[in-house]
C-alpha cells in the first residue's frame, strides 16, 4: 500500500512537469516555423555608367534573377561572368603566353529582413583594356617601357538593404589616370 501511494504521489508530482515540457516543445516548434521564410525570386539589375565630368560616355547594364536564401548567411548565390580571355605575351626567353580574364564578373545573394526590405550582398569586378587615343593616356603609354596594353579594374563589395522597386547610387569612383567617374546603381524587383 505504501509503495502505491509513492508512486501515486510521484506521479502527480510529475504531470505538472510533463506538460510544461510540452509546452516548451509547441514554443520551440512555432519559433522554428517563424525563422523559416519562402524563398523569392528578385530581378537585380546593375548599371555601371562612365562620364567625364557631366557628360555620359559609356553605360553598361547588367540584369538577372537571384532567389532570396535564408541559409546562406551572407554567401552568393547567383553568379555572372562575362568577358573574353585576353592572350598577354610574358617577355623572356621563352617567349610563353599567358591569358587574363576581362570583362565583368558579379556574385550576388539576396535574404529577406523582418520589416519587408532585402539585405543584397554585391560582389563586382570589371576589367577592361585601358582606353588609348587622349593626351593623357598617349602619356601614359609612352611612359612605359614596354608594349604590354594597360588593364582598368574597378572592384567593390557591398551589403546594401533595399525595399522592392528602390534604385540605389551604391558607388561612384575616379579612375586616377584619366579622371573619369565610374557611377553604379543597383535596383531590384520583386518577382511576383
Amino acid at each position: 500500500m505504501k509503495k502505491f501511494t509513492y508512486l501515486l504521489l510521484l506521479g502527480t508530482l510529475s504531470l505538472p512537469w510533463q506538460e510544461t515540457l510540452a509546452q516548451d516543445k509547441t514554443q520551440e516548434k512555432a519559433k522554428t516555423e517563424e525563422r523559416v521564410k519562402p524563398n523569392i525570386s528578385v530581378k537585380v539589375q546593375i548599371v555601371v555608367s562612365e562620364y567625364d565630368g557631366e557628360k555620359k560616355i559609356s553605360s553598361m547594364p547588367y540584369s538577372f534573377i537571384s532567389v532570396t536564401d535564408e541559409k546562406t548567411g551572407g554567401h552568393y548565390i547567383t553568379t555572372l561572368r562575362t568577358g573574353v580571355r585576353m592572350p598577354i605575351e610574358i617577355d623572356g626567353k621563352d617567349q610563353k603566353t599567358t591569358y587574363f580574364d576581362m570583362g565583368s564578373n558579379i556574385d550576388c545573394g539576396i535574404s529577406t529582413t523582418d520589416d519587408d526590405r532585402y539585405r543584397v550582398y554585391l560582389a563586382f569586378e570589371r576589367s577592361t583594356l585601358y582606353p588609348g587615343g587622349g593626351a593623357q593616356d598617349e602619356k601614359a603609354q609612352t611612359s612605359r617601357t614596354n608594349a604590354q596594353p594597360l588593364i582598368r579594374q574597378f572592384k567593390t563589395s557591398e551589403n546594401m538593404i533595399l525595399k522592392d522597386g528602390q534604385t540605389l547610387e551604391s558607388v561612384v569612383s575616379t579612375d586616377p589616370l584619366n579622371g573619369h567617374t565610374l557611377r553604379m546603381s543597383v535596383a531590384i524587383n520583386v518577382i511576383k
